[in-house]
């Protein structure tokens, strides 16, 4: 769970009562430091015909979403070549000679593209993985979010006031969407690019009692006794689904990554989780159910806020504007390598995380970080805008989310927001390539 439970995780995930990662990028204020675990990484091989969101079924009659990718096989090529033969476009003259990126949480398959940059011929150090970005001339410096960060700052804010635990402040951040609204007056940011077309956050539940596809089904298996299991209601996401008529009364707040409640809850519990993280860790990684989920994105319930997104303080535009026009479409070509050929990547990742680099409750298996490039490609988490480009933002979309979030914003008295904020205010497509995206 990205963004959204990422505050509460950090404090319950170091008492060591977080066995698998979570996700969400849901945000109204959660998109903080220390806050939000997303999912995990990617990893190796080859996803499935199908995406690789089914394989066996069980005896219900219920297909898992996942494979089983516990034989994912660990990147033994050379490290870092790939990067260097392939992003090669200079970039000396017009970035920073050391361009930082803060990240919204710790290393995961979520932020893999920026890693893809660099490859695995870099520096691992305490919240920190650095080195040369390609042959462009430029080193490029990853910040860990989480622990990485300073608790309860918005990622949107280091952006004016720097990372007091890495001692440095970012040129660029993963904002979500709606933090990016939320303080949109106090702490505006520029949104220029969409390394994700649709949220990984979603609501899981029991395949064999339920089958959601929209917010009148939930509503529907509320009324017959279903509880959602989430983080907070104070969660954007969760405001707007109140809004779409879901009894507020019906969800249970304090979910940090635990799995008692889903496991023992008799079908009744809706989870809240990433798709590309607590799916596979449900359905292959847990003894105590290994057994077929359901899901559906939030995206697909009607919130469709871009998740995770890279971002700049809006002031700094017109200094950036220059490096942005070159860096932005290595971000674009490296996200599609990534989930094209993940292994380098989704090896670094899981070294990092088994060193404790970023937390020692922060661990993503070369098997959950496949399964989680199979789920970014099969439910399109990754995927081109609304023609054939990879990281285009639809602007109506942006004008729909702002109109739908700014009312619970104000009615739930939050501040620091611009009133009439329009979607040209808060994201631009000026520096992402049009002929850049992904193969259909």
């Amino acid at each position: 769970m990205r963004n959204s439970t990422r505050r509460l995780l950090a404090v319950a995930l170091g008492l060591g009562l977080v066995a698998a990662a979570c996700g969400g990028d849901d945000s109204s204020g959660e998109d903080a430091g220390g806050a939000d675990p997303a999912t995990t990484a990617a990893a190796t091989a080859d996803p499935t015909a199908s995406g690789g969101s089914t394989a066996t079924s069980e005896a219900g009659g219920a297909d898992f979403v996942t494979s089983d990718r516990s034989d994912a096989k660990a990147f033994t090529g050379e490290k870092g070549k790939f990067a260097k033969d392939s992003y090669t476009t200079n970039l000396k003259d017009v970035c920073p000679a050391e361009l930082i990126v803060q990240k919204d949480w710790l290393a995961e398959a979520e932020h893999a593209a920026f890693y893809q940059l660099i490859g695995a011929g870099g520096k691992m150090s305490q919240y920190v993985y650095e080195g040369p970005l390609g042959s462009t001339g430029i080193n490029l410096k990853i910040l860990d979010g989480g622990p990485g960060s300073d608790q309860g700052v918005p990622y949107a804010a280091t952006l004016y006031t720097g990372n007091s635990v890495a001692g440095v402040k970012p040129d660029m951040a993963f904002v979500s969407m709606d933090d990016a609204i939320l303080f949109s007056e106090k702490f505006p940011v520029k949104q220029i690019v969409a390394q994700f077309e649709k949220n990984p956050q979603m609501l899981m539940f029991d395949p064999g009692k339920w089958d959601i596809d929209d917010v009148e089904d939930i509503k529907a298996a509320v009324e017959e006794g279903a509880n959602l299991y989430v983080t907070t209601k104070s969660f954007s996401y969760v405001q707007y689904l109140i809004g779409q008529g879901v009894p507020e009364d019906a969800f249970i707040e304090g979910y940090a990554g635990d799995k008692d409640k889903f496991i023992t809850g008799d079908g009744q519990i809706i989870n809240q989780g990433y798709a590309s993280n607590e799916i596979y860790t449900f359905e292959r990684e847990t003894e105590q159910f290994n057994k077929p989920v359901g899901y559906v994105l939030i995206h697909d319930l009607g919130y469709q806020a871009y998740p995770m997104t890279l971002s700049i303080a809006a002031d700094r535009e017109a200094e950036l504007a220059p490096c942005l026009e070159k860096f932005v479409p290595l971000v674009q070509q490296a996200q599609i390598d990534y989930v094209t050929s993940p292994d380098e990547i989704n090896t670094l990742l899981a070294e990092y995380n088994d060193n404790d680099l970023g937390a020692p409750f922060w661990k993503t298996s070369l098997g959950l970080n496949a399964a989680a490039v199979d789920i970014m490609k099969s439910a399109e988490l990754v995927g081109n805008g609304p023609d054939d480009t990879l990281g285009n933002f639809d602007l109506v979309r942006v004008q729909s989310m702002i109109d739908t979030l700014l009312p619970i914003f104000d009615e739930n008295g939050q501040s620091g927001f611009k009133k009439d904020l329009k979607a040209e205010d808060l994201v631009t497509n000026d520096y992402v390539d049009p002929s850049i995206g992904l193969d259909s």
